[in-house]
């Protein structure tokens, strides 16, 4: 392959006279020893294409062609097919990535220049960009004197460095990548045939992530870069996945004449596992097993939501079983550093702000269990979870109609109780499921399909389409008339007068929590450590709204009834990290309120509105407080 840099310097070199590397170097814009290079790499290029690059001491390079008709073929070819190399910093570093990933042993400096046309300065640029890639995968350069660089680091983190950024991202910039195109659809037809033999469902975007790990994980053990897992640790995998994972493994091995080793397949397994769906609409799943620990942490998890927020969960049997259900494949990835990427991470912090506070608080548990920080994407299936909770509880006691939903179960049975909710008046039976589930659907028990994806096979009922968290503007104003007809009014009883400070000149964290608690104090029936338990929570992690607010409160329910303070700053203040100018403080009552939940979600979305924040910083006044929290 002619590379565009080496079809330059072709142009450039001359069958009628010598000329100097130097001139040619000024004429391309590099240095005399790149010039060198190229030219010794166009010349191996040449000499099976008919020509030859001769040198003369003090005279310099000239062409010559020695077999005409050869050459103007082996141009005409390539002239058609140019190669791509890179030459921006930002595709150099992914094209030295790659490379570097390829290789098993180390490779010097020296090599990576000549290799990449690059000065030692350039390539230390590069590297610092490759550095701060591999940090994020846990990954590392290691570096050996003599011997010269290689990635270091554990292989599955390695597989999912290259997910995200040769298989997502769709290759490297140039590079023709329809042949990776095409072996994905390929293996996915394989996986999709398979699953539904096995009966095992995935939702489309796990569906899509194994997928890609099973096509990274084939490409890298042919290349000899093999998993090794600690046995001593695996959980049990149910017989349907292992049935499914040996027939895959067995296929791939005839096709692709490798050998999978035991655990490349305990992986796979573990893939799946930590991927699926527990149980579904259209069938129970008798291979589904509650461990005891697996109950203690949902358990754990809705006494903190019930001790932080005031909200009873441990009655209701159906969250806490779908919890459980959704910790045991979250049990898998968190342990082995499974990715499960979120795509409707930002709606769900939008729509279901207080849901996601309360997620936000309650994984506290799973981290001081597991001993490692829960992504966002992770506290955003919990939180569709603790939305399922507040829905049924504001939930009233014809049709039946199929939502089509791909983001999982949790999602999937929100949206039933969001419909119930919404529609209660016309509905008779609401059913759920994902994509891969409508091909096995009996629409003879059903009116309508609501789909919130796009449905391309043929179904008997009509269909429509709908926004996941039902948009359309006539829902919202009814929601908005039924559920928050008198919001305003209720929240005015949380956030009275004399709990809105102005232009508090406090200047550290600990000093703006003292003067708050002792105005607390002095107007509120609370506990004598009230402040000592304010303290020991915010020593714990925190949610940063990023929006100039913060919202700290006790660390248990420690007042008799529920209210909020704001502290306006005069000036920010760095609490956490960031800088905040709005101090609110929440304090939940010890007894029974059934308007928490507006309290609730109008501090949520508060919170989490940059635009309201700005305003009441500007305007720190009572009634522009309560309008925004009203809003």
């Amino acid at each position: 392959m002619l590379w565009k840099q080496l079809e330059e310097l072709l142009v450039l070199l001359s069958q009628e006279e010598y000329r100097t590397a130097l001139a040619l170097a000024e004429r391309l814009g590099v240095s005399e020893k790149t010039v060198r290079l190229r030219l010794k790499d166009l010349g191996s290029l040449l000499a099976d294409h008919g020509a030859q690059i001769s040198s003369k001491a003090r005279f310099g390079y000239i062409l010559q062609i020695d077999d005409k008709k050869k050459f103007d073929e082996y141009i005409k070819k390539e002239s058609e097919e140019t190669g791509y190399f890179p030459e921006r910093e930002k595709e150099r570093s992914e094209y030295l990535l790659a490379y570097l990933i390829a290789r098993m042993d180390y490779i010097k400096i020296e090599e990576l220049c000549d290799f990449l046309y690059v000065s030692k300065s350039t390539l230390s640029n590069s590297l610092k960009s490759v550095e701060v890639i591999l940090k994020r995968y846990c990954l590392f350069l290691e570096r050996r004197p003599n011997y010269g660089i290689r990635i270091g680091g554990q292989e599955f983190d390695i597989r999912r460095l290259m997910c995200d950024f040769f298989i997502k991202r769709q290759g490297l910039t140039g590079v023709d990548i329809s042949h990776q195109k095409s072996e994905l659809v390929h293996l996915a037809e394989v996986v999709k045939g398979l699953l539904k033999k096995y009966g095992i469902r995935l939702s489309e975007i796990a569906f899509e992530h194994f997928v890609e790990y099973a096509y990274v994980a084939r490409k890298r053990m042919k290349s000899g870069f093999y998993l090794r897992l600690d046995k001593g640790s695996l959980p049990e995998i149910g017989g349907k996945e292992a049935a499914f994972i040996r027939e895959l493994i067995s296929v791939l091995e005839a096709q692709e004449l490798i050998t999978y080793t035991a655990d490349e397949e305990s992986y796979l397994m573990l893939y799946v596992a930590g991927k699926r769906m527990i149980g579904s609409m259209l069938e129970n799943d008798s291979n589904f097993v509650i461990r005891e620990q697996t109950d203690r942490l949902a358990l754990a998890m809705m006494e903190l939501v019930r001790r932080q927020f005031g909200l009873e969960m441990h009655n209701n049997f159906e969250i806490r079983m779908t919890l459980n259900q959704h910790l045991v494949p979250f049990d898998i990835r968190i342990r082995y550093d499974i990715p499960l990427k979120n795509p409707i991470l930002k709606e769900i912090k939008q729509k279901y702000c207080l849901a996601y506070q309360i997620s936000y608080e309650a994984v506290g548990v799973l981290q001081k269990h597991y001993k490692k920080d829960i992504s966002e994407d992770e506290i955003g299936y919990f939180a569709l979870i603790f939305q399922l909770a507040l829905e049924k509880d504001k939930m009233d006691p014809s049709s039946d109609i199929l939502v089509v939903c791909s983001t999982g179960k949790g999602s999937s049975r929100l949206l039933k109780y969001k419909y119930e909710s919404e529609f209660s008046g016309y509905l008779r039976n609401i059913y759920v499921c994902d994509l891969l589930e409508l091909e096995h659907f009996d629409f003879e028990t059903i009116d309508y399909v609501f789909s919130t994806v796009p449905i391309t096979m043929e179904v008997p009922v009509p269909i429509v389409e709908v926004g996941a968290f039902l948009e359309e503007d006539d829902i919202q104003k009814i929601t908005r008339t039924l559920r928050r007809g008198n919001s305003r009014g209720i929240i005015a009883r949380y956030y009275t007068p004399k709990r809105l400070l102005t232009r508090v000149e406090e200047k550290t964290k600990e000093e703006i929590l003292r003067f708050l608690c002792g105005v607390i104090q002095k107007q509120e029936k609370v506990d004598e450590n009230f402040y000592e338990l304010v303290i020991e929570r915010e020593s714990l992690a925190q949610m940063d709204y990023g929006n100039y607010i913060t919202l700290p409160h006790p660390n248990q329910i420690a007042s008799e009834e529920t209210f909020a303070y704001v502290a306006v700053l005069k000036a920010p203040v760095i609490w956490n990290k960031l800088p905040v100018q709005v101090v609110l403080l929440i304090s939940i009552g010890r007894g029974e309120d059934r308007n928490r939940q507006i309290f609730y979600e109008g501090t949520a979305r508060f919170a989490l509105d940059k635009t309201a924040v700005r305003r009441l910083i500007e305007e720190p006044e009572y009634e522009v407080l309560i309008e925004l929290l009203g809003q």
